[in-house]
């Protein structure tokens, strides 16, 4: 079977954004068939078997999904003995009956995990999808500006703007206004450049947040000229010594952003709180969320991001329900097993065009289960 990153090279697919949940998110079976495995750092690799070793014993009940997990080791270890670790984080998808093999260099470290189930585990790709959005970092002064793409957690300079504005200086009468009238013109030509390299780097690669940085002076007449596309994108601003290292400059520029992140996340909560109280388009709790999802009439889903919510998967009809029944609920069949149902519902959003925000949490969410929709019709 043709993988989901297939046609991205190993560098791109590090990428968050670039990765295809959805094309992962087809990837499904009756049985723990899949293996997914998640890795912090190369040191990680040395934990890895006591790690197999729990979820042998775990598995020793059932002679086909042992069999299952051994062979997708294999596939694994041979994976990570072809391929160095050189990036931040790293995970590897594995499923023998497909004769499957994926890894994914990641740009971000994540939590060390090996999971076997039904489907690929998702939910580790998807919260950096949300939570690590490409954005634009302008860094101004009077006598330049730097414009860095931040994309999966890594940035680089996309364009440089000179400014050469000089500098106010104290002269008296007739010669102090034809200094300031010259100064002020110098400003302004200067901003309408940056933002005609803003509004260009918008409408090329659909960036939606923009966050600005420099001397307060700049920034202000950068604000006063910027085209309506571009202004409506800046979630933050703030004035900073622009001759730091890049990475103090990127580490406050992440500060704006997060801080949007988190408001964004609160602005979504009570958009489905006034749509529930008022018997809208919203549903609250696991249980309502699967099953809108069931009939693709979601829009967004909003789950707190350390949530356990548990389901049941049955391996001889494949429906899931929240909950942990010890029989299915629709075939009466006693060969169920639990799932993550927080990993089954980004699949399902994934395969239905949902979106899914996870979000630190939040009093009135969790009251509610940890999960909530916005609905279509």
């Amino acid at each position: 079977m043709a993988s989901p990153a297939q046609s991205m090279s190993t560098a791109e697919v590090g990428y968050l954004q670039g990765i295809n949940l959805r094309a992962f998110s087809e990837l499904e079976g009756a049985e723990r068939a899949f293996a997914s495995l998640y890795l912090s750092s190369p040191d990680a690799i040395n934990t890895l078997p006591q790690r197999e070793a729990t979820i042998y014993e775990l598995l020793a009940d059932n002679a086909e999904e042992t069999e299952h997990f051994t062979e997708n080791m294999k596939l694994i270890h041979g994976w990570l003995a072809e391929n160095p670790f050189q990036s931040e984080g790293l995970c590897v998808f594995a499923c023998w009956a497909l004769d499957y093999v994926q890894g994914i260099p990641l740009s971000v470290s994540v939590p060390d995990l090996l999971r076997v189930g039904p489907a690929l585990y998702l939910r580790p790709l998807a919260e950096l999808q949300d939570e690590y959005e490409n954005f634009v970092i302008v860094v101004a002064d009077n006598r330049a500006t730097r414009i860095l793409e931040v994309t999966s957690a890594m940035a680089e300079t996309a364009k440089k703007v000179r400014g050469d504005v000089t500098n106010a200086v104290r002269k008296g009468g007739w010669s102090q206004k034809r200094y300031a009238r010259r100064r002020q013109k110098e400003l302004l030509h200067y901003a309408k450049e940056i933002n005609e390299v803003l509004s260009e780097l918008i409408r090329k690669k659909k960036y939606n947040r923009i966050v600005l940085m420099g001397s307060m002076e700049t920034l202000a007449e950068l604000e006063s000229v910027l085209d309506q596309p571009v202004a409506e994108k800046v979630i933050g601003k703030r004035t900073t010594d622009t001759a730091q290292g890049e990475a103090d400059l990127i580490d406050e520029a992440y500060e704006l952003f997060f801080a949007e992140e988190r408001d964004e996340e609160i602005r979504l909560w009570d958009r489905i709180k006034d749509e529930y109280l008022s018997d809208g388009l919203a549903v609250v709790g696991a249980k309502d969320v699967l099953d809108a999802l069931h009939l693709g009439r979601i829009e967004e889903i909003i789950v707190t991001r350390d949530a356990e919510i548990r389901g049941t998967r049955c391996r001889d009809c494949e429906n899931i329900v929240h909950g942990t029944p010890e029989i299915c609920v629709v075939c009466k069949s006693d060969s169920v097993f639990t799932v993550d149902l927080v990993d089954e519902l980004v699949r399902r959003a994934e395969l239905t065009s949902a979106a899914v925000e996870f979000t630190d949490p939040i009093e009135g969410l969790s009251k509610q289960g940890d999960v909530a929709a916005l609905l279509r019709y």
